[in-house]
């Protein structure tokens, strides 16, 4: 060998210290950070293999996999294990345009023996080195490890070494470990003819396994991202999962994107073409269709299949890595990307009648430009998604057929506006609502269109109080019904009626209510409208049920709007009445009607998307939980709920006034600036059923801290609406903590039982009424109000509640009025909590002793997997431990679990 070859063999020796020098070795697929996960049976498969070389017969042992799947993190780990215990020579092949010849031979030789090399590379200077190469291996005592990595890019030489050395390994205490891409075969001395060639005993295969979805969930939740996500896009791949999860974006990881574009850009032009095609195709393509536009790619298509890059799935040839179709796609030029799409629209359009998938003919037309295809389906689409309860899937393609429609008529575009108001409507979208409904509103007024102006007017009003604002849905409704007045019997008419009712039914005003609901009902009848009927009902029982002389007529009425809803799938209706009925449980304390109609409701809007109404029966679940003593789920709920941008102004109110509660008897500070939030979105909505909750948790306030902030116009304006709406179970609420707070009486007539029973003296049965019906709070109050022993029980129940603030308060009124002896009370969470976890942080734990994921733990509490990633790393950090099943051990060690 001459000096210039030697030096660079030096070279390249040195060079391969580096751990950047070859891109799949370690440091390229960080495994020094990342834990081996899902692949202990491998290791005990190479280790059960390891041990029997002891006894002087060698094995080879093939690891494949696709690239990234950890094969090098696999073998890496397993040389850690083996290092004090035999010796290990390690080498590779590079993905080089010219593979250099006996590549990983030459990087062992210079481990083993530096002038065994040869001088030249003729067949019969290779076969001494191989004789020389096994006779230094046959002359070591210790046991070898020996590992060649991507064989898959080896030369002829290196094979035919391969050959040569495993048919003799049975001689040597050698493991012969070799990795290999079975997704990337290009050469034609394939080294699968010499696994043909061996005999079965010698070697052994491994073919490494994506990760499991449950492993990737568990990477993924830890790291606080969207786990089905991270899933989808990767496979289940190890180095796409750690990437991801390094940069997580919508974007492809540069590296991923780097190691991807290596291989296709090594790819002939008919591969590069189809993975092109399929590259704009992300729900892949099913068979019957391919078999349409094949033409001569049956030899290409049979490579794309070898490598494993393009597969069948479920019948459809699809990229087994969503990362390398977004990457190939990525690539392409924007003319490019449009003249395959349209060569897909084309496929569609003409199976379009037999088939009829319109999203995707929409999705096509539109990376096509085909912006006329798009308004012609796109509305098509969403009204089957609509029908269907995908109602979210319906409003983006209702707004995909108004960005596309410049320059239509007005008459459809109109259309587009109501309808994707609509579905705005239902998915929580309500300000794009407003606007949307007011470009329609401009549009029938300038036409003169009476009927579809009222029925605008009518849909306004409703949006309008559903962002809390009372004083513009009583304008946009009786505008509705001054202009529809005069005009015909219709439905939007009709309509009109009926939302005048349901306004009337939300101030509380009764008779009102039933007077245009009839109305409703009686047009409904005429025209032979369930939808009509059912809205209008669902007003009337709605009304009626909070009147304790009218409550089995306007349950009975609500609950027939709700049966004729879920029989004709009328979304909106069937959700209202859910609802509506929750509402009227909650007021009587019927609490076990509550949770039922809760959970069927929850079930039926968020299968079809109703966002709207499922937020809000999300605030009706936080107010139950309140009311029966589980502050921390109210709160979390609530919380949750009000970290959603642009939440509208009725569930705002509930949410606001359900922490600001807890908040208040917890004594927790800057409550005050929150309150008159509240305060401020209540008024505005000049309703009793929000006006009053949010006074009374003033009041409380005022109680508390001895201070007024409720204003003496504030305070006229509340009584009057008390004495103005006959709701027995707010009422007497407000009276109990008006004279509670400012000494006031309000004479009331008829109170709700238990305040009657109070006022009677009957102390104890008051007691047992709050007792049966599961509300502790209430029931602390009515003990106060009885003897020495009441109140001592009553300053226990405050303290179980974590009502800090009341319970000193209540210790300060005793001591006041003589009472010795009182409890110093320290808190039982304070005992049993030498960590002092939050409570929310407790809840957190009792969870992880249950083994739950934190995906299931941020459901079951309300919160976001992030803020579970937050409350694990608090509790390792207090419990001083590294670990959750460690942070379980030492809660149970130290009593803060049982």
């Amino acid at each position: 060998m001459d000096s210039c070859a030697k030096e660079l063999c030096i070279l390249l020796k040195q060079l391969r210290t580096f751990p950047y020098f070859k891109i799949n070795l370690s440091s390229f697929y960080k495994i020094e950070n990342m834990e081996l996960i899902e692949r202990d049976r491998f290791l005990a498969l190479l280790q059960t293999q390891f041990q029997n070389i002891a006894d002087g017969e060698g094995h080879c042992v093939f690891v494949s996999g696709e690239a990234g799947i950890g094969k090098t993190a696999l073998v890496k780990a397993f040389c850690k294990m083996q290092q004090n215990d035999c010796t290990i020579y390690q080498g590779a092949c590079d993905a080089l345009f010219t593979p250099r010849p006996l590549a990983p031979l030459y990087d062992i030789i210079w481990q083993v023996r530096s002038d065994l090399w040869p001088n030249s590379h003729t067949i019969e200077e290779r076969s001494e080195l191989f004789l020389k190469f096994f006779y230094e291996l046959s002359k070591q005592k210790e046991k070898i490890l020996i590992v060649f990595e991507d064989i898959h890019w080896a030369d002829e030489a290196t094979l035919d070494f391969i050959k040569f050395f495993a048919r003799r390994i049975v001689q040597l205490r050698c493991l012969f470990i070799l990795t290999f891409r079975d997704d990337e075969i290009n050469s034609p001395y394939t080294f699968k003819n010499v696994l043909g060639e061996l005999s079965p005993d010698t070697f052994t295969r491994i073919q490494l396994a994506p990760l499991s979805r449950q492993a990737v969930y568990k990477l993924a939740e830890e790291k606080g991202y969207d786990a089905e996500n991270v899933y989808n896009i990767s496979g289940g791949n190890p180095f796409y999962v750690n990437e991801i999860l390094a940069s997580y974006s919508l974007s492809v990881p540069d590296n991923i994107k780097d190691a991807i574009l290596s291989v296709y850009n090594r790819q002939g032009e008919g591969t590069k073409n189809v993975w092109q095609i399929f590259s704009v195709i992300p729900e892949g393509l099913e068979i019957s269709r391919f078999a349409k536009i094949k033409s001569s790619w049956d030899e290409v298509m049979d490579h794309c299949f070898a490598l494993k890059i393009i597969i069948i799935k479920n019948d459809r040839i699809i990229f087994k890595h969503e990362l390398y179709r977004r990457t190939i796609e990525g690539s392409l030029s924007p003319f490019k990307r449009i003249a395959l799409n349209k060569k897909i629209l084309e496929l569609f359009l003409i199976s379009f009648e037999e088939e009829g998938e319109i999203e995707r003919i929409v999705h096509y037309a539109k990376n096509a430009n085909e912006n006329k295809l798009v308004v012609k389906y796109a509305p098509i689409a969403a009204r089957q998604a609509a029908s269907v309860g995908a109602h979210i899937q319906a409003s983006k393609l209702f707004l995909t057929a108004i960005e596309y429609s410049e320059g239509i008529d007005t008459d459809l575009l109109v259309e587009f506006y109501e309808a994707y108001a609509y579905e705005c409507y239902l998915t929580n979208q309500i300000r794009d609502a407003i606007i949307y409904q007011g470009k329609a509103l401009k549009i029938w007024q300038e036409k003169n269109q009476i009927e579809q102006t009222g029925n605008s007017l009518r849909f306004l009003s409703r949006l309008w109080w559903f962002d809390g604002n009372r004083d513009k849905a009583d304008k946009y409704g009786k505008q509705a019904i001054e202009i529809l007045q005069s005009q015909p019997s219709s439905k939007s008419k009709a309509m009109a009626f009926s939302n005048m009712s349901q306004l009337k039914m939300f101030s509380e005003e009764i008779s009102e209510c039933v007077k245009w609901g009839n109305m409703a009902i009686q047009m409904a009848n005429e025209l032979m409208d369930d939808e009509i009927l059912c809205h209008a009902l669902n007003n009337v029982g709605s009304a009626q049920w909070k009147v304790q002389s009218l409550k089995e007529t306007g349950k009975r009425l609500l609950m027939e709007s709700l049966d004729i809803a879920l029989k004709n799938s009328f979304h909106e209706q069937a959700a209202r009445a859910y609802s509506n009925i929750i509402c009227c449980s909650l007021e009587a304390k019927d609490y076990d009607l509550a949770k039922k109609i809760l959970k069927e409701g929850t079930n039926y809007c968020e299968e079809r998307d109703l966002d709207s109404s499922n937020n809000y029966k999300l605030s009706l679940k936080s107010r139950m939980l309140l009311e029966t003593g589980d502050w921390n789920q109210a709160a979390s709920i609530a919380e949750n709920l009000l970290q959603t941008e642009g939440q509208p102004g009725t569930i705002k109110i509930g949410c606001l006034i359900i922490l600001l509660s807890i908040k208040i008897r917890k004594g927790e500070p800057n409550v005050l600036p929150v309150l008159q939030e509240a305060k401020a979105l209540a008024f505005k909505t000049e309703e009793h059923q929000r006006i009053i909750p949010v006074i009374i948790a003033l009041l409380e306030y005022e109680w508390l801290t001895a201070k007024k902030i409720i204003t003496e116009e504030e305070l006229k304006v509340s009584i009057d609406l008390v004495q103005k709406v006959d709701n027995i179970f707010l009422n007497s609420e407000f009276d109990f903590w008006l004279k509670k707070a400012r000494k006031q009486e309000n004479n009331i007539l008829e109170l709700y039982e238990p305040y009657q029973l109070l006022r009677a003296g009957k102390i104890s049965k008051a007691v047992a009424f709050w007792e049966k019906k599961g509300c502790p709070f209430e029931k602390a109050f009515a003990l106060f109000e009885g003897n020495e022993d009441d109140k001592k029980n009553a300053l226990s129940i405050f303290q179980q509640l974590g009502a800090d603030a009341v319970y000193e308060k209540i210790k300060m009124e005793m001591r006041s009025s003589g009472i010795k002896k009182i409890p110093r009370g320290l808190r039982e969470s304070t005992k049993t909590n030498p960590a002092q976890l939050t409570n929310r942080e407790l809840d957190v734990l009792i969870l992880l002793k249950e083994a739950v994921q934190n995906k299931e733990i941020a459901n079951t509490l309300f919160i976001s997997p992030k803020t579970v990633d937050h409350h694990i790393s608090s509790i390792l950090f207090k419990l001083d431990v590294n670990s959750r099943s460690k942070a379980v051990a030492e809660a149970i060690s130290s009593g803060i679990l049982k």
